[in-house]
């Protein structure tokens, strides 16, 4: 069975290998689209006209690259699809479309239903010379974007024609007969640069119309750069027209320059240029938020600039930071100026708004008083409102600094609440200073505990603010307080106590007068401290001062006296020699104070002693004689004799007498 089924198989593999190969080979793909006559069809799509054109059917993308497609002038149509996807065309180097006489016909046409994107960074260039041929023509959208560069000229019909005709960053130039651009609705985005022009009298730049359920009608530039130029309005929109930032100049050569029959709003710093014979606005409100608009109305006759039934009014958060006029006469109008700001009287007129922000100001710390905000000068109460831009901010309050700075206000709400730090005034150390001068000021040697007073000078702590004033003056209290408590050392009383202890070592009775001493004693004064060791050492100079002072009393002479007396009342010449008591009482000296009483007494004891010494001569034997020597009857020594006793007695009186003197020498 099996060798059976195999045996089938291979015979029919061998009458296939015998059939004719035109039996077997598919038929080429056809598209619906043409280009410049000629279908694309998958045989010929990836090498159109040497290669400068292709297409790839999966993503309905038609590649131009440097490609001329003007060879067939009897073909309607450059570009021609009608597949129901939309049409991309992407270019790549300077690409052209020219259709003419006699045949004309339309640079890129589509089915009502098909949309056209051109993208690239390529130019394609389109000129259609035929009546009624548009540049690029379908009943859908039409989208230009990337780097790509068109240029459109059709001298007989539109140059883009169709639904929504969005041109995204890209670069279009298009002129054409009745209008550069007649759409349902317009949007220019993005950075474009755009020129719409039409050439025939009673057309427009860009006309931009409603459908019969009223769809549509709006113009919608964004960040682009657009000029319109045409006999009527450059552009007119039957809905409303809006312009989000970049440039628009608008003229028309018998007309108002721009016209809408909705609303305009002319925003996002938008520059708008006006030039027409009669005034520029429309049938709907026309709003001013950021932007600088100048209208002129260049008609030889008195006509505004500005349609007086849409006179601009400035949005909430916006005002006129510039605003000029010319009148009729030819006169300049300052608007901010004068107050007249209303802009539908004047042929010229040229303002500028911006955007104002609601500032408000946070000032901390929280419980300041008389806090005062100024902003350019001028003070703020609760918010002002601000253009973006920077300002000078000054603020004061009680007990801080002054505050000085700038402050940028930009569009970012982040700005639109300036929180100001402000710095408290620092606290007053004058007194904390002057009591720590007052401590250093003092010689701590001479207390007795100062450890007090240098840990009080040690816990200051400085850059305390205002606001802990009371903490600073604690800080000198403590001081002034420690000072306060200081103990002197007490006085050295050294020498008082050595002068006392001289005093009472004295016997007060040797002295005439001791009572100044006594005096000078009671007069100490204890408890003095080391600052008063002066009046201390004056209290141990008065005393021994007092001592110095001293008399001592006279000796007692009455010993003496007695004794000379006694030896007065002897007779001398009943003694053999009574030199002796003679001498002791001529050796008497007067004047001895009663520490010499000794010698005093030795005086007395002297005369005593030669006293109690005299032998009384003996008897006489004769009569009238007391001699009783014997009689040698030799009287040749006689004279002898006398002169050796008056010798003896001279010389014993001068001895008394040097003895005197020199005790009183003393």
């Amino acid at each position: 069975m099996k060798k059976k089924l195999f045996a089938i198989l291979l015979s029919i593999v061998m009458v296939a290998g015998l059939l004719p190969a035109t039996a077997l080979a598919a038929e080429p793909t056809v598209y619906d689209i043409w280009v410049d006559g000629v279908q694309v069809t998958s045989e010929n799509k990836d090498n159109l006209f040497s290669g400068t054109v292709s297409y790839d059917p999966t993503t309905h993308t038609l590649f131009l690259n440097n490609a001329t497609l003007d060879n067939d002038t009897m073909s309607d149509y450059g570009i021609k699809t009608t597949i129901p996807s939309t049409l991309k065309i992407r270019l790549t180097g300077t690409n052209s479309i020219t259709r003419t006489d006699p045949g004309g016909g339309v640079g890129i046409y589509l089915n009502y239903s098909n949309s056209v994107e051109i993208t690239g960074d390529g130019t394609l260039v389109i000129n259609v010379i035929g009546e009624n041929y548009d540049g690029i023509s379908t009943g859908a959208d039409v989208k230009i974007s990337d780097k790509a560069r068109v240029i459109i000229n059709s001298e007989g019909g539109l140059g883009i024609t169709g639904r929504m005709v969005k041109i995204d960053g890209a670069t279009v130039d298009s002129t054409g007969l009745y209008a550069g651009i007649d759409a349902h609705w317009l949007k220019i985005i993005n950075g474009a640069d755009v020129t719409l022009k039409a050439t025939q009298d009673g057309r427009n730049g860009a006309y931009i119309w409603k459908d019969q359920e009223g769809n549509g009608g709006d113009i919608e530039l964004a960040a682009s750069k657009v000029k319109a130029t045409s006999y009527y309005p450059g552009l007119f929109a039957a809905g409303n027209l809006t312009v989000d930032g970049g440039q628009v100049s608008c003229t028309s050569t018998a007309d108002g320059a721009l016209w809408a029959r909705g609303n305009i709003l002319i925003k996002g710093g938008a520059k708008v240029t006006t030039d027409g014979k009669y005034p520029m606005g429309g049938n709907g409100t026309f709003t001013v938020e950021e932007a600088e608009i100048d209208a002129k109305n260049t008609n030889e006759n008195n006509i505004p600039a500005i349609f007086d039934e849409s006179v601009p009014v400035i949005a909430d958060g916006y005002h006129l930071n510039y605003a000029k006029a010319v009148d009729s006469e030819g006169t300049e109008i300052d608007l901010l100026s004068s107050g007249t700001q209303y802009f539908a009287l004047y042929k010229n007129v040229h303002f500028i708004t911006k955007a104002v922000h609601p500032v408000s100001f946070v000032v901390t710390p929280d419980g300041l008083t008389n806090v005062v905000v100024k902003v350019n000068g001028q003070e703020v109460t609760g918010s002002v409102s601000l253009e973006a831009g920077t300002y000078p901010v000054e603020v004061t309050a009680d007990n801080c600094k002054a505050y000085t700075d700038n402050i940028t206000i930009t569009a970012d709400a982040a700005t639109h609440t300036q929180t100001i730090a402000m710095t408290y005034l620092p606290a007053d150390y004058t007194k904390v200073d002057a009591a720590i001068d007052k401590a250093n000021a003092l010689n701590k040697d001479e207390y007795k505990d100062f450890t007090a007073v240098e840990a009080a000078v040690n816990a200051v702590v400085r850059d305390k603010n205002i606001t802990e004033q009371s903490e600073v003056d604690a800080m000198e209290k403590a001081i002034e307080d420690a000072i306060a408590a200081l103990q002197y050392k007490d006085a050295d009383y050294t020498k008082v106590d050595a002068a006392i202890a001289k005093a009472n070592a004295l016997n007060k009775d040797n002295y005439k007068d001791f009572t100044g001493v006594e005096a000078a004693v009671k007069a100490v004064v204890r408890g003095k401290n080391i600052t008063e060791q002066t009046e201390v050492e004056a209290m141990a100079k008065a005393i021994e001062d007092a001592i110095a002072a001293l008399q001592y009393k006279d000796a007692d002479y009455t010993k003496v006296d007695a004794a000379i007396a006694k030896a007065n009342a002897l007779k001398k010449d009943d003694y053999k020699d009574f030199s002796g008591v003679e001498t002791a009482v001529k050796a008497v000296v007067r004047g001895k104070n009663i520490t010499e009483q000794s010698e005093v007494d030795k005086m007395a004891k002297a005369i005593e002693d030669a006293i109690a010494a005299l032998e009384k001569k003996p008897a006489s034997t004769k009569p009238g004689t007391s001699d009783k020597s014997p009689q040698t009857g030799d009287t040749s020594n006689l004279a002898l004799w006398i002169s050796l006793l008056l010798a003896s007695g001279g010389a014993t009186l001068a001895t008394t007498v040097a003895s005197r003197k020199k005790k009183y020498n003393r």
